[in-house]
């Protein structure tokens, strides 16, 4: 199983009703100046902002198991932490990323406007992700993060210099023989490895500080034997949701 991540780059806030109002501002027209005594200041107009709103939506799902399954607790534990809400992890992951916004999904990072973007001039190119940042550096706000594919990063680590050292270190030493990381920083940056994000696209982004994940209450775990037959067929249905 791969390890959900994208969640927590996010920063968290929290919702009492079923949506979320913004406003985006407009261009900013003029700016502040220096004055003589006596000379007129100058006007600074910020365009007319855009009311935005993003409902809640609901990810749930269930599974079935046998009364007799469920008399044993270390089990019905697993296979709840293991399975039910593993899955519901990973599903709240591709929304928060690639939700496209139609119907109850959630418009993820990628398909919100004013997203930037940038070219590579191949997969593995490590320089491409300190452009990236500069590229966010210059928005006024901090990159934080790099989410990237598990094969790019691995192309990025096979990198040796001249002298056939590994740029990242060797699969026992660190950089110039140093402590060994598993997954050493790019740029300074916290790095995720992860298949949530496609391979040949990496993402850098001031998440904490541009992003903000709303989840309403908890993770629910409901359960029932009178769901449809499982009364006389002796099971039980096993429920799992969040709106987030």
């Amino acid at each position: 199983y791969r390890r959900p991540t994208i969640t927590n780059l996010f920063g968290v806030g929290a919702i009492s009703g079923q949506a979320i109002i913004y406003y985006v501002e407009g261009e900013k027209e003029g700016d502040f100046k220096t004055v003589g005594e006596g000379e007129e200041f100058s006007q600074i107009h910020y365009a007319d902002a855009t009311e935005h709103t993003d409902a809640l939506s609901t990810i749930a799902g269930f599974i079935k198991e046998s009364n007799d399954m469920i008399t044993d607790l270390e089990f019905l534990k697993s296979d709840i932490d293991g399975r039910l809400l593993y899955d519901l992890s990973i599903v709240e992951e591709k929304q928060l990323l690639n939700g496209d916004g139609t119907g109850k999904n959630i418009k993820g990072l990628l398909n919100r406007e004013g997203i930037q973007s940038y070219t590579a001039t191949d997969a593995g190119n490590d320089v491409a992700v300190l452009h990236a940042q500069s590229m966010i550096s210059t928005t006024g706000m901090m990159p934080d993060a790099l989410v990237i594919n598990p094969t790019d990063y691995e192309a990025i680590r096979l990198k040796k210099d001249n002298d056939g050292n590994f740029i990242g270190g060797g699969p026992f030493y660190g950089v110039n023989g140093g402590a060994l990381t598993i997954t050493p920083r790019l740029w300074g940056l916290d790095t995720v490895v992860t298949p949530a994000v496609d391979a040949g696209t990496a993402i850098v982004g001031s998440f904490k500080g541009a992003a903000t994940f709303y989840r309403k209450g908890g993770v629910t775990v409901e359960a029932t034997n009178s769901n449809d037959t499982d009364f006389i067929s002796d099971l039980v249905t096993i429920r799992a949701k969040e709106r987030v």
